[in-house]
C-alpha cells in the first residue's frame, strides 16, 4: 500500500493505477523505517509508468512494477459472475464472531480459553465471511474463501487512495486460503509472500461494500498459488488478484540426547 502511495503521488493526477506487479525479496523489520524511491520509468499522453523500491538498512527488501492510466472510453464486456452470497448486512463481523467465540457454551471450554488469552485488535479493514469458518472443526476445508470487505470509516473522493485502501485489503486473507485443503488437528504452517500482482478493472469505492472471492487451484514445490476477484454490490468485476507465496511447515527440533547411563 505505501509503495503504491508513493508513486501515485509522482503521476499526472488524471491517472490511476490500472495494474501493479511486486516481488518480495527480503523478510522486512517491522521495527525499522523503510525509504521508498520511486523511479519514473515512463510518462506518455495516456499511460505512465512506475518503479518503487523499498529500501531497508540498505537493501532493497521489495519492489513494485505499476501502471497508471487517464480515464477513456473503450470497449466493455464481463464474462465473470458474482456468486450467490448473503448481503454483509445479514453477516457477522469478525468482533461478532470473537464475541460468539467467547460465549457459546457448545464450543470447549479450553478452545473459549485460547481465543479470549490471544490479543484481538480490530482492522481498519471490516471484514464479513460468507461461509461458516472453519477454524473450529477438524475438517478440511475448501481452497476458497468468500467475504465482503470495506475501509471503516469514509474516505474522500480521491480514486488513488481507495485502490491503495484495496491492494492493502487484498493481502490479508489471501495466500492462506492454499494451505486449506493440508489443515488438519495440530496443523501448523509458515507462509511467506514471493509475488502479488493486481489488475484494477473499473472505478470503485473501497468504503462500500466489495465481495473478495479466492480461490487456490494448485501448491506445489512448496509454493502455492491463489487468485482473486473483487466484485462491488451491483456484481460489476472491479478488481483482479493473483499471488504465489512460500508455504512451509514448522521444522521439528531435534529431541535432546538421552544419557544411556
Amino acid at each position: 500500500m505505501q509503495a503504491l502511495a508513493a508513486a501515485s503521488k509522482t503521476v499526472d493526477c488524471l491517472k490511476v493505477v490500472h495494474s501493479l506487479h511486486c516481488y518480495f525479496l527480503l523478510v522486512g523489520d517491522f521495527n525499522m523505517p523503510i525509504i521508498y524511491e520511486v523511479d519514473r520509468v515512463r510518462d506518455g499522453n495516456s499511460f505512465a509508468t512506475r518503479r518503487v523500491d523499498a529500501i531497508q538498512k540498505g537493501n532493497v527488501v521489495f519492489t513494485l512494477l505499476a501502471s497508471f492510466q487517464k480515464g477513456v472510453q473503450g470497449f466493455d464486456h464481463q464474462t465473470s459472475v458474482m456468486p450467490l452470497v448473503p448481503d454483509p448486512e445479514q453477516l457477522l463481523s469478525m468482533e461478532e464472531i470473537r464475541e460468539r467465540r467467547l460465549t457459546d457454551p457448545n464450543l470447549p471450554r479450553s478452545y473459549r480459553i485460547k481465543v479470549a488469552s490471544k490479543s484481538f485488535v480490530p482492522w481498519p479493514i471490516e471484514i464479513k465471511f460468507c461461509e461458516p469458518s472453519s477454524r473450529t472443526n477438524q475438517t478440511k476445508s475448501p481452497p476458497s474463501l468468500r467475504y465482503w470487505f470495506r475501509a471503516k470509516g469514509k474516505l474522500s473522493d480521491d480514486q488513488a487512495l481507495h485502490r491503495c485502501v484495496v491492494a492493502y485489503a487484498s493481502d490479508l486473507l489471501f495466500s492462506p486460503v492454499s494451505l486449506n485443503p493440508h489443515r488438519r488437528k495440530g496443523f501448523r504452517s509458515t507462509s511467506l509472500s514471493l509475488d502479488h500482482s493486481m489488475w484494477f478493472h473499473r472505478s470503485f469505492r473501497a468504503d462500500d461494500w466489495l465481495l473478495f472471492v479466492v480461490v487456490s487451484p494448485t501448491a506445489f514445490m512448496g509454493r502455492g498459488f491463489v487468485s482473486g476477484e473483487m466484485f462491488n454490490s451491483k456484481g460489476e468485476l472491479v478488481v483482479t488478484v493473483t499471488q504465489e507465496a512460500l508455504l512451509r511447515t514448522p521444522k521439528t527440533p531435534n529431541p535432546a540426547p538421552v544419557s544411556k547411563l
